[in-house]
C-alpha cells in the first residue's frame, strides 16, 4: 500500500525545510504521496511538485487556514487546492498581513518581558515566507532567551501565555466555503488540541462545519491514541466525513514528536478525497 502523509509544512510558512528538501526527505522516509499544507500560503506547492516529479513522490497542493471560532483557534485544511484561484490568493494576502501585525505585537510583548528581538532578524528567518511564531521562537533561541524552540511556545508564545497575540482570522465555516470555491476539499485539522489550549467543543463545532460543507476530519495524527482515533472515526461516520490524517511535520522543534512516515493514512482516505473533488466538479 502507498505511504501517505497529508499534512506537512515547509519554509513557505513555519516549517524548517524548503519545499524541495521536504520532498527529498519524504522520499527518503518512504512516502509515496504527500500534501504540502503550509499555513495561509501556497507558495511552496509548485517547487515541491517539481521536486516530486523528479523523485516519484506525488505532491498534492494543500493549505492550512488558521481560523477563529468563539475565541478559539480552529485549523482548516484544504486538499487539491487551485493555487491560482484569485479569491483564495486575496484571502491569503490578508491573512499574511494579519500574521505580520501579530508577530510585531508579540515582539512588543517580549520586549516588555525584557527579551528584545530585532524585527529584521524575524523577517530574515522567515526568508520570504509567511511570518509565524516558530520564527520568533528561533530568534529567541538564538538570543539565549530559551534553551529550545518548544520551550518558547510552552512558556511565552503558546495560547494564553504572556507574549501570545491572537491573529485576526477567518471563521472555520468561511474557510470551508472558500476552499470549495477554490476547487478543494476541506478538512478539520487535529480536532483534539495539540497546543495545550482549552479543547474545542467538537459536539458543537463539527455539526456546524458539516452544515457548511466540511468534507474531512483528521483521525490519524501525531500523538493521537487509540481512543482519540476511535472518537474521531465515530464522528466521521456520524457526519459522513472522510477520515484523513498526517504527521503535521514542521521540523526545527515545532511539534517535535512528529516524524515523516510515522503516520499511516489509509489509501481509501486519499481516494475518497479525489472522488469528492470529482463529484463537486461535475455538479
Amino acid at each position: 500500500m502507498p505511504a501517505i502523509d497529508l499534512h506537512l509544512h515547509t519554509t513557505a510558512s513555519d516549517g524548517a525545510f524548503s519545499p524541495a528538501d521536504l520532498v527529498r526527505m519524504a522520499f527518503e522516509a518512504g512516502l509515496d504521496c504527500i500534501a504540502i499544507t503550509d499555513h495561509d500560503s501556497t507558495d511552496g506547492v509548485t517547487i515541491a511538485q517539481e521536486a516530486g516529479q523528479g523523485l516519484g513522490v506525488r505532491v498534492i497542493a494543500g493549505i492550512e487556514f488558521n481560523t477563529m471560532w468563539h475565541d478559539q483557534s480552529v485549523h482548516i485544511l484544504g486538499y487539491f487546492v487551485d493555487t491560482e484561484h484569485p479569491e483564495l490568493q486575496e484571502v491569503i494576502a490578508r491573512q499574511r498581513d494579519g500574521r505580520l501585525y501579530r508577530a510585531q505585537k508579540m515582539i512588543e510583548k517580549l520586549a516588555e518581558l525584557d527579551m528584545p528581538l530585532e524585527w529584521e532578524e524575524i523577517l530574515a528567518g522567515a526568508d520570504g515566507g509567511a511570518v509565524g511564531r516558530p520564527h520568533i521562537a528561533k530568534a529567541m533561541l538564538a538570543q539565549g532567551y530559551v534553551s529550545a524552540a518548544n520551550e518558547a511556545f510552552d512558556i511565552f508564545l503558546g495560547h494564553g501565555k504572556p507574549a501570545y497575540v491572537e491573529q485576526p482570522k477567518l471563521t472555520p465555516s468561511d474557510a470551508v466555503m472558500l476552499l470549495h470555491r477554490a476547487g478543494a476539499a476541506a478538512g478539520l485539522a487535529h480536532p483534539y488540541n495539540v497546543e495545550g489550549a482549552d479543547q474545542v467543543d467538537l459536539d458543537s463545532l463539527v455539526p456546524e462545519l458539516a452544515a457548511a460543507g466540511l468534507d474531512a476530519i483528521e483521525a490519524h495524527y501525531t500523538g493521537y491514541g487509540a481512543e482519540q482515533r476511535a472518537d474521531i472515526l465515530s464522528m466521521a461516520a456520524r457526519f459522513d466525513l472522510i477520515p484523513t490524517g498526517g504527521s503535521d511535520f514542521h521540523g526545527g522543534g515545532i511539534l517535535p514528536q512528529a516524524e515523516l512516515g510515522a503516520i499511516h493514512v489509509p489509501v481509501e482516505s486519499l481516494q475518497s478525497l479525489e472522488a469528492t473533488i470529482e463529484q463537486r466538479a461535475l455538479a
